[in-house]
This record gives C-alpha cells, structure tokens and sequence, in this order.
C-alpha cells in the first residue's frame, strides 16, 4: 500500500492529462455525431459548434499538460545533476531553477485546469440544453468537479506567493541586536577575531537564546521587537556563552567568521539560508489537514523532488564549505581546542534543547542548576552527530575531528563534558553588562527559524 501512495503521486502527473484528453476525445466525438445527423440539429447548432470547440481547446490544453509535466521533470533532474558537479552552478543557478519550477508548475496546473473547466463547461452545456431529458444529472455530477477546479486554482495561487516571497527572504530570530555603543567591549573583542581569521566584520551582533552559533547574509527580522537587520549577522546564543570558556567561544565564532572569509564560503552559507527558506516554503504550498486533490497532487509532489534532488548538492558542497570554516576556527586557538569547544556544543545541544522544551522563566539559570547536578555526556556516538543549523550543513563530528587531524581521547572527552567553571559562567556578563539583563529575560517559545515574508 505504501509502495502504490509512493508510485502514485507521479503517476498522476501523466495519468491527470490522459484522462482530460480522453474525455475531451469523447465529448468532441459525441458533437460529431450530433452535426452528421443534420435533421436533429435543429436551433441548437450554435451550442454544438460551441461545445466543439470547447472539446477541441481542453483536448489541446490536456496534450500541453502531458508534454510539460515531464519537460519539468526532466528539466528539475538535468539542473539537479549540473549543481551537484558544479558548485558554480548551485551558487548562481539554485534560485533561478527554484523560479523556473514555479513558473513551469504554474503552468502545469493552469493547463490542468483550463481543460477540466472546458470539459465542465461543455457538460454543463449539454445538461442545460438536455435538461427535461436527464440533463440535469449531468448539473449534479458537475458539483464534485468545481471542487477540484477551486483546489487548482487555489494551488495556483499558492505558487505564486510563495515563489514571489522568495524573491525578498528574511529570517525570523527571537534575539536582541546589541550595539557598538551598548557593547564596545564586545565589539572589539569580535573585531580582534574577524581581523585573524581574515573576514569582515559583521555588521549585527544578535544575542539569542534558541538558537546555537551561526551567521547569515540574508535580511533577519528579530522578535518580539520587530528590529530589521540587513547585512551580515553573528548570532550568539547566550545559553552556550554562559558553559564555554572564552577561548572555546573564540574558536566556535572564529569558525562562524570563517563563512565570511571568502566570497565561496559567504555563497555558500546563503545557498544555505536559500534552501532552507525553499523547504518552507514547500510546506506552505501543501493546504494543511486535508490530503491533496488529485489536481494538486502532480506540482506538490515536483516540488519535492526539487528539494530532495538538490539537497544532494547542498549538501555536498555545503560539507565542503564547513571543512573550510572549521579550519578557519583551528587557526584562532589550535586545532585541538576547537574539536574540544565543538564536543563542547554537542554535548550541550541535547541539555538545552531539553530546558527548552520545558520552557524555563530563565533559561540561563535553569541551564546552570541543571549542570550543577547533571554531569555532561559524551562518547563516540558523538562522533556520528551533525550540529543542528537553521542554514548551514554541517559534516558528521568524525569527519570534522579526522579532517583537523585531532583524535578524541579521554582528557578531551573530559575537558569537553566538564561542570561549567566560575570562568565559564562569568566571562562573558562581563565583556558586557547587556547580556546579563538579557539572559534574565522571560523565554518564548522558539520561533520558525526561516520565513518568507
């Protein structure tokens, strides 16, 4: 059953256009046979040579639909495969195939709808001039297949929104942008570690609390206080910056700049961001709690496939790009250092996710009380866990350990998984008195960490 719901939803691509240009066939023979029988035309003449120009129309707007679904299909594959063996053509093309899916699915539905409201129309026809003869079953039967033309046609429209609000994306934090001038301590000290590993200095610093270390260049909107921010963002999660020690946090954000080094890495975190907004926006496409009409069915499923096709290479040039930035962070405080604040994080990941979930008053206090009574766990099953990202995809621990050249043995284990020191908890509250009041701020639930708007 699951293999058929699987092979079904492509089939609908081709099966959809046969069966409209069936019916069309059968429609625009039934009109045939009418005007042979010229003595039974009478004054409905008009209305056949109408009615067979309807049949003609959706029988041609069917033929269209069959030949696009798959031009679309092979098309997504072609572009799919060319990004996987071109990291340039991920970098400049990903939107541009995004866009030409919407416009080509656009197109799809709107065929598959014009020939099924032609089809209707010429059945509504013939059941209005047929009414007293049981025409006016036809005018019931005709109710069910309004409703499937309403569902492509608001398809239609969700295609169009969501691939025209793609065309501006901006992200959505809960965060606090802080200044140069509420922060100048801050400020340097980030200045100090652009200047060594050779990346600009971001032009935001956000201090946030649901997120873990990341940067981005795409537009942030943060909340509750609705700031916009354009240009590129550090953000800081103060739940992280209240466990690691000064140098592991210089090594993490050193990592994050890493992505702003070289216009290869900047592409390539905005690819990031780009794709990440596309998967949302696939989940808008698809009409929540209810199953697709059959005429909906055929777009959202392509949709998929685009995302899935092109993960690959997302994926694979994104890994590529993480190396590069991890290296870029063994440089701020050795190589060995790094992989112990990066063990650092995960270990922590699971613990904060956890507090999260359970919607503390003050997160930070609740991280530090559980700490205290709840030792950090690590082993090698670590080395298999990629650090969750709301952009960027980053590479199993292993792979980022053996590409640094660092093996993980049990004083980094130790050093990684150690009850946060007084060090750990202070540095940071006094580089800047702003995340001290930031960090006693109500927690709101987390927010979707990438929208179109």
């Amino acid at each position: 059953m699951g293999r058929f719901a699987r092979w079904s939803w492509p089939l609908t691509m081709l099966l959809l256009p046969l069966v409209l240009m069936g019916w069309a066939s059968v429609q625009s023979g039934r009109v045939d046979d009418v005007l042979r029988e010229a003595q039974s035309v009478g004054s409905d003449y008009a209305w056949l040579r109408v009615r067979q120009v309807l049949a003609g129309l959706a029988y041609w707007l069917a033929l269209a639909a069959f030949v696009a679904g798959p031009a679309t299909w092979l098309k997504l594959r072609l572009d799919a495969w060319r990004a996987l063996k071109s990291r340039d053509f991920l970098y400049h093309r990903l939107f541009l195939c995004w866009r030409a899916l919407g416009h080509w699915l656009a197109a799809y539905t709107g065929l598959l709808v014009g020939a099924l409201a032609l089809s209707l129309l010429y059945e509504l026809s013939w059941g209005w001039s047929h009414f007293k003869a049981g025409g006016w079953f036809m005018l019931l039967v005709a109710v069910p297949v309004v409703a499937v033309l309403w569902a492509g046609c608001l398809l239609i429209g969700r295609l169009r929104q969501q691939w025209h609000a793609l065309d501006s994306p901006s992200s959505a934090f809960l965060g606090q942008s802080i200044g140069r001038d509420k922060a100048p301590a801050l400020w340097a000290w980030i200045e100090q570690l652009a200047t060594a590993t050779g990346a600009p200095v971001p032009d935001h610093i956000v201090l946030g609390i649901d997120q873990s270390f990341f940067v981005t260049s795409v537009d942030v909107l943060l909340q509750p206080a609705g700031d916009s921010l354009s240009g590129r963002t550090l953000y800081l999660p103060l739940t992280y910056l209240s466990t690691l020690s000064q140098a592991e946090t210089a090594s993490i954000i050193g990592h994050e700049l890493g992505h702003f080094s070289s216009r290869d890495t900047e592409r390539g975190s905005e690819i990031g961001a780009h794709f990440s907004l596309m998967c949302l926006h696939c989940a808008f496409i698809r009409a929540e709690d209810a199953d697709p009409a059959w005429i909906e069915r055929p777009a959202i499923w392509m949709t998929q496939r685009f995302l899935h096709h092109f993960q690959l290479a997302v994926h694979h040039w994104g890994r590529a790009q993480e190396l590069v930035a991890d290296r870029v962070g063994g440089n701020i405080g050795g190589e060995r250092l790094f992989c112990q604040a990066l063990l650092r994080v995960i270990a922590l990941d699971a613990e904060i996710n956890t507090l999260l979930s359970e919607r503390h008053p003050n997160l930070i206090q609740a991280l530090a009380d559980h700490l205290r009574h709840t030792p950090l766990r690590l082993n090698e099953a670590a080395l298999d866990h990629a650090i969750a990202h709301p952009f960027d995809t980053h590479p199993p621990t292993a792979l980022r350990l053996q590409q640094l050249g660092v093996t993980l043995d049990e004083a980094l284990l130790a050093e990684a998984t150690r009850v946060p020191t007084e060090h750990d908890r202070h540095w940071f509250s006094q580089l800047t008195r702003t995340a001290s009041s930031a960090a006693t701020q109500p927690v709101s639930p987390p927010i979707s960490t990438v929208q179109g708007e």
